[in-house]
């Protein structure tokens, strides 16, 4: 990424809560950040492991499994998730005998 991209490039404002724990972390993203690196920076500041099952979604439960590879510019472009919070959610647990 050459200087003046950097320049341009702009930090924004992440916040993530885990639905496995309830911690919630802000952080700051550039705008170029896909939601993978978002979920994995997630994960750092939050201390924990991304399960298998683990689904990453908005705060209003939309799933954004199949754009993981989307930058937060373009989910802002397309009006999605435009308020930057983000849930981390485990795997469904089932009744217990």
């Amino acid at each position: 990424m050459s200087q003046e991209q950097k320049e341009h490039d702009k930090e924004l404002q992440v916040h993530v809560k885990s639905l496995k724990t309830g911690e919630k972390r802000n952080f700051k993203m550039s705008e170029n950040a896909t939601l993978e690196q978002v979920w994995t920076q997630a994960n750092l500041e939050l201390g924990e492991n991304r399960g298998g099952e683990d689904t990453l979604r908005c705060d209003g439960g939309l799933d954004l499994m199949a754009r993981l590879n989307q930058t937060l510019a373009q989910l802002h472009e397309e009006k999605v998730c435009v308020s930057r919070h983000f849930e981390i959610k485990g795997p469904s647990g089932g009744a217990r005998a």
